[in-house]
Parts: structure tokens; sequence; C-alpha cells
């Protein structure tokens, strides 16, 4: 017992104390404060030892209580008790995947028994090596680990390398890993390129069962119809959970009538996420009025969690920029790549350009660079015709064809355009009229309401009056008159649409432009690789990864 006490202070002394970084906020999806009460109500035992339990452990108030409960309800699953659970409490901190997980891979290896304790000290218990864990009889010492770890693959008969050193001398993750090499040599035909990138990139794989990876794979080799070479080109996927893209393919059969089976082919990555969140993240999109043919242009967004995508989806309604968007096909685009979007806003704000669409908000960094330094403050118009063909109900075609015949229409913003048909619908003008008159939505509202102001004049009106006919204007013609009168003073060119703040050619706002700032170019901030960055990888050492490859 004495021994048994001190492996497992041993392993506290190794543990990393990074619990209190993993959630910064707390968000309750009952109406229960996460608190003791919480606790003894939806985990059980009682008031006081649940109290006692968060005086000491704090961090636990910051969890989700969805969280908390998934996680309870895997450690029951295990079998372990709710004493069990308050032995150690931080426990709850392990999500529920990676407490299955854990337990798995401990049987994979054969610890004879699996306490709160020892999951709870997984990592520190995988840097021991396998002698060292059987004199603390952890595991038995007539276990062959080895053979036991080699023969856990039922689909391939792993042979393990005559010149490789494989022994109970070795910690138990670093067995763990070159079986598993030996593995994906022999199932994927691997190469040991190909395994040297999968270690550097997803050093995780080292903690994951082999009973999962042997699943993972047949999923995607047989549902999904992927080819070796395309699982080893997406790696990640062997940290896929088996159960979980099953589970897509059967609740989730299509995306607006599109297979599932292709879209996952197309996006691996959305098979990281969980089923239940990617069925919330599409209710958040259905709730918001986007059509789901929207999420084919974006598949992306299923990559998000559920929870970010509504912040962001929300996050709409609050820059005026993006409401005009919101009825593009594309807006997901916008919601993907929110954050950037944000920071190019507000760099082109102090740029004084106007024209930001939605392709340069989302588009690559290089193309959104060359956009900024060539300073051309206009777009193909793409969303200034989809805004008005909702909010119209009229054919895209149509609009553009007619909005076409104004030299300058690109050079408006479809913000502006959004204001101008607010205004004259809150003036009483219809959609018809508005559309008849479809030009006026490229002018300042200024401008307009200093005509309108103009027509309502006594003496003015007389002027436009025949003597026989003194019946007043209709809502078609005042805006006709109105588009006359501005563009009259302009003597018909089309620039009346420009404000006093935008008065200068734009064929000159190339050289009104400052210099690109080459801090924009940081990788946190538009997601470009660092040149130094890449080099540096390039010359690391191939002797940091001895461990993990092998000839």
């Amino acid at each position: 017992m004495y021994m048994r006490n001190k492996f497992l202070r041993s392993f506290i002394a190794v543990l990393p104390r990074s619990y209190a970084t993993k959630r910064s906020q707390a968000s309750l999806d009952t109406n229960d404060e996460v608190g003791a009460s919480f606790f003894a109500k939806h985990i059980g035992s009682n008031y006081w030892k649940w109290h006692a339990a968060l005086h000491k452990h704090p961090e636990l108030k910051t969890l989700k209580s969805k969280d908390i409960l998934n996680s309870a309800k895997a450690l029951n699953k295990l079998d372990f008790t709710v004493d069990d659970i308050l032995t150690r409490p931080m426990i709850l901190y392990t999500n529920e995947m990676t407490l299955e997980n854990r337990y798995v891979v401990l049987k994979e290896c054969g610890f004879v028994e699996i306490t709160i304790p020892l999951l709870s000290k997984f990592v520190a218990a995988m840097n021991r090596s396998v002698v060292s864990l059987k004199s603390f009889r952890y595991i038995s010492y007539d276990t062959d680990v080895v053979e036991r770890l080699r023969t856990t693959f039922s689909d391939v008969d792993v042979t393990l390398s005559p010149d490789l050193e494989c022994n109970e001398s070795l910690e138990l993750k670093l067995l763990r890993q070159r079986i598993l090499n030996c593995y994906l040599r022999q199932k994927l035909g691997a190469s040991s390129n190909d395994i040297e990138k999968i270690w550097k990139t997803y050093g995780r794989l080292r903690h994951k069962s082999f009973s999962s990876i042997q699943s993972v794979i047949e999923v995607l080799t047989k549902d999904l119809k992927f080819s070796y070479e395309r699982i080893i080109k997406n790696a990640f996927l062997l940290y896929a959970d088996a159960c979980n893209v099953k589970r897509i393919i059967k609740e989730v059969p299509t995306i607006d009538g599109q297979d599932i089976k292709e879209l996952l082919y197309k996006r691996p990555k959305i098979m990281m996420t969980s089923c239940d969140g990617l069925l919330t993240t599409m209710q958040h999109i259905r709730e918001f009025g986007i059509e789901e043919g929207a999420i084919l242009r974006c598949l992306e967004i299923l990559t998000l969690g559920p929870d970010t995508v509504l912040e962001r989806l929300k996050d709409l309604n609050e820059v005026e920029e993006f409401q005009v968007l919101s009825s593009n096909p594309r807006v997901l685009r916008l919601v993907h790549y929110q954050n950037k979007a944000r920071l190019r806003l507000d760099y082109l704000n102090q740029l004084k350009v106007r024209c930001a669409s939605l392709h340069i908000l989302s588009c690559s960094s290089e193309a959104f660079a060359r956009f900024a330094r060539d300073g051309s403050d206009k777009t193909k118009g793409r969303d200034v015709v989809v805004y008005l063909s909702n909010v119209m109900n009229k054919n895209e075609s149509d609009l553009r064809n007619l909005l076409s015949r104004h030299p300058n229409w690109c050079h408006i913003p479809a913000i502006q355009v959004k204001q101008c048909y607010e205004f004259l619908i809150e003036n009483k003008f219809c959609t018809q009229d508005i559309y008849n008159n479809i030009h006026m939505l490229l002018y300042p509202i200024k401008r307009i309401e200093e005509k309108l102001k103009q027509l309502n004049t006594t003496d003015f009106v007389k002027e436009i009056k025949t003597i026989e006919n003194c019946e007043e204007l209709t809502a078609n013609e005042v805006l006709t008159l109105v588009l006359y009168l501005i563009e009259s003073e302009f003597h018909f060119t089309g620039d009346g649409i420009w404000t006093e703040q935008h008065t200068q050619h734009v064929e000159n706002f190339n050289n009104l432009l400052p210099d690109f700032p080459e801090s924009l170019n940081k990788i946190y901030k538009y997601g470009l690789k660092s040149g130094s960055a890449s080099i540096s990888s390039k010359k690391e050492s191939k002797d940091s990864f001895k461990e993990y490859v092998f000839n």
C-alpha cells in the first residue's frame, strides 16, 4: 500500500496544472447554477460533500453544465460511483470521449484495476516504463504487454521488425508508438516520411486506443471509400471517433439533397465535429433564416463549434456592413471567417475604402492584400444584386442589366444601397416605383432629400406642371424627376452618385492609399504562414523524431 501511494504521489508531481485554462466562461444549459446543489442534484451524493469539493477545486464552477453531466455519465458507464468521483472531482474536467478512450487504452495495456486516481493520472502512467508499472502491481508480472498490444489489431497480423527495440524497458507511450508505426506501415502502406509527419503534426495520436484507430480506418475505407493514401494525407482522421462518424452518416444523411458521404469525403475535417454539435449548428443556421444550401457553399462552417456559430450569427445583426450580406447565399463564409472579416473591415474603413464585398472580406490573404494595394474602390456588384433580388423579389439577371446602365454602379457599396432603399420605403415609395427608378438607390440620401424638399415647394411645382393639368405627381414620377434633377447638375455624367467625401475620381484612388502594413500579414490575422516559421521547421533535426520513426 505504501508503494502504491508513493507511486500516485509521483504521478501528481509530473501532472501539469492546466485545468484553470481549459475553459474561461460558464454557460449553463439548465436552470441550475453550477454549484454544490447542481452537483448533488444531477450527479448524486449530498450538498456538503460537493460544497467541500468545490471549495477545494473552484475551477469546476467554470465548466458548462452539459459537459459536467456528459463526463459524469461516461464515468457511470464505466462503473465508477459518485464516491469514486468525489475522490478526484477534477476528473470531471476531462470530457467524456477522452475518459472513455483512456479507459480503453489502459485495458489494452493490461492494467489490472482501473481506478479514478489512475485514470486522472493517465498521462503520467503512459510516461512510465512497463517494468516500473509491473513493479507497482498495476500490470501483472505474467502479462506480455508487447504481445497484448500487437494482437489488439485484428485486421492485420502486425509483425515487429527484428532490429526494432520493443521491450518492457521502454516507456509505455513509446512502446505503443512503435507498435502503431508497424501497423500503419503494414495496413496503410505508410512510409517513414509519412510516419514522421504524422507524429510531428498529430502527436496526441500516441494516446489514442488501438481499437479506435482500427475502427475508424474500417469506417473510412468501407463506408466512405477512402483510399489508404487519402487517409495518410488526412492523418488527423486517425483520431476521429468511428461511432461518431457512423452517427453522422445515419442522422444527417443529406444536406440540401446532397449525400453526406460525398460531403465528408470532400471535407474530411467535418468528421472531427461531434454529431450532436453538427445537428445543433445546422439548427442555428435554419433559425436565422439561412437556407440549407448555403452550407454547401461553405462546408467549413460545420467544423466550428455550435456555440461559436451561434455567436457569430448574432454578430451579423450588430455590424451594419454584415447585415446587408445576411441574405447572400455565401453568407456562411462571412460567419466562418468573421474574425478576419472584422479586422479587414476596420482596415479598409481607415483607408476610406467603402466597397468591402463579401468576397474581399473572406478571400485569401494574398487576394485581400492585392485589393488593398491596388486601391480600386469597386466591386463586381454581386452583393448589391443579391440584396436587391431578395428585398424586391426580382430576378438577379434583370437587376444587373438595369443597374449596369449606370457607368459607376459598381463603385457603390451594398450598405449604401440598403440605406437608400430603406429610406425610400420609409418615405412611402413602393418597391415597384423604386424598381422602375432603380438607379436612385446609387445616390446619396442627402441629395435625394434635397430634391424631394425642392419638389414640395409651391413655386417649383408650378414650374413643372402645365396649366391644363394640375394633378399631383405620382410616386413613380417623383422618383424619376428627383433622378433627373440630381444628374442635371452633373451634366448627366453619372457623377451625382459621389458624396462630398468621395468626389475624387476612382482612377486616382490608388494614389491616396498608404502602404499596406506588413504587420497585417501575420498568421493570427490573415492566416499566412510566416516565412521564418516554415524555414525553421524544415531545418529541424530529424533526430528529434528518432523515437517515432524507424527503418
